[in-house]
């Protein structure tokens, strides 16, 4: 296959294969946990060593990439040893051995979005594909997986979660195979290697930690729903098909926002984006925080196109126009390892003991954390003129 047809088609496929694994094992691994006699103490302890490496190991591989270059190689080798780490938990039966399993996956999963992100982007920014129109593949692929795994494992049980994993991490190999085998960029960007002082400017370049701030909080301010959203909604005694709908509605109007990135990105810069993503999450999570009926509690889903949707189109937006393309992999993974890791993970932490004294009015904490980011977004516009970082 030729022209933007073959190149957005097997970029798709790689995100809808990878996103397969993904969709089985965030709602359904704590199960498998469980059935191998795991406590809610031991998988709690899993999550969070997971968690903390993430941070440290993200950059470093992504610093890693970049001086390696040829990111398809990269995605192959990745793809093929996540395969080979998940494939190791069907030998093993103690704590210890699940952890350190579990710590070589952590490393892994990581690795490879930065990856699959920067070779899509350096893609769009040659015209040949539609970045927002490729990525909406792996939110198609999430829900599906994950509804396509509650129903086999509510027929066969818990031990076909390991093997729905591995077919996925199958697939995906065979998708990184297929991915675009060139990669055209600049050619003063490719005599370029990325050092690690170039790496270190990154941080001491005030907008680029403006962005890195704003993008951040806008999307740890989803840790409560994220985490007692179900819990919330059963307790105001909604059922289970109504909160799948809820959840349902989010992904949809993520998948729409994608499929029309090219007109918005088009209207907004990543800056706006930004900033519409924060302005959007002060007004979803104030009105959730008082348990609005059904008729407002839908729409208020559906803004999740802006609060997850828009900042992330903005995050990929500013480092390709932002970085240069010889530590575009470094930004991805100091941005994923920033708000994926440090900060979403402890507003997570912190969320639990704010969910337990105030129940639904911790989502007012998620409100002030957008309300921080839209500031951050607001600063990052005056600022910034849109070109490379100096």
């Amino acid at each position: 296959m030729r022209g933007v047809f073959g190149h957005s088609l097997r970029l798709a496929f790689y995100y809808f294969a990878i996103f397969v694994v993904a969709g089985v094992h965030m709602p359904f691994w704590p199960v498998w946990l469980t059935a191998h006699g795991l406590s809610a103490g031991d998988i709690g302890l899993l999550t969070g060593a997971a968690m903390l490496l993430r941070v440290v190991t993200g950059p470093l591989i992504a610093f890693a990439s970049d001086r390696a270059g040829r990111h398809r190689a990269q995605i192959i080798l990745f793809s093929v040893l996540l395969g080979v780490s998940f494939a190791l938990f069907s030998q093993v039966h103690s704590f210890l051995a699940i952890f350190l399993v579990t710590l070589l996956t952590s490393t892994l999963i990581p690795a490879i979005m930065p990856l699959i992100d920067t070779l899509t982007l350096a893609q769009a920014a040659q015209g040949r594909v539609d970045y927002g129109r490729v990525r909406l593949w792996g939110s198609i692929s999430f829900i599906a997986a994950s509804m396509s795994a509650g129903w086999v494992l509510s027929r066969t049980g818990n031990q076909m979660i390991l093997p729905m994993i591995l077919a996925g991490c199958v697939f995906s190999v065979m998708a990184a195979v297929l991915l675009p085998a060139r990669e055209q960029v600049p050619a003063h960007a490719a005599r370029q290697r990325a050092t690690l002082g170039a790496a270190f400017q990154l941080f001491r370049n005030r907008n680029f930690m403006l962005f890195v701030t704003a993008g951040a909080l806008i999307q740890a301010a989803h840790a409560v729903y994220y985490t007692f959203g179900t819990l919330n909604w059963q307790r105001l005694g909604h059922g289970s098909s109504l909160i799948g709908v809820l959840w349902a509605l989010g992904v949809i109007s993520e998948i729409l926002l994608f499929a029309f990135s090219g007109r918005v990105t088009a209207r907004f810069g990543p800056s706006s984006l930004l900033a519409l993503g924060g302005a959007a999450g002060v007004l979803r999570w104030t009105a959730t925080a008082f348990n609005p009926g059904i008729w407002l509690l839908a729409p208020l889903q559906c803004l999740h196109g802006l609060t997850f949707g828009a900042t992330h189109i903005a995050a990929m937006q500013f480092i390709t126009r932002a970085t240069p393309p010889h530590l575009a992999v470094t930004a991805q993974g100091v941005y994923a390892a920033i708000s994926t890791g440090i900060v979403i993970g402890g507003v997570t932490y912190a969320s639990g003991f704010g969910y337990a004294a105030f129940g639904s009015l911790a989502f007012l904490g998620m409100a002030g954390l957008c309300a921080m980011g839209l500031v951050c977004a607001l600063r990052l516009r005056r600022a910034w003129t849109g070109g490379a970082l100096t």
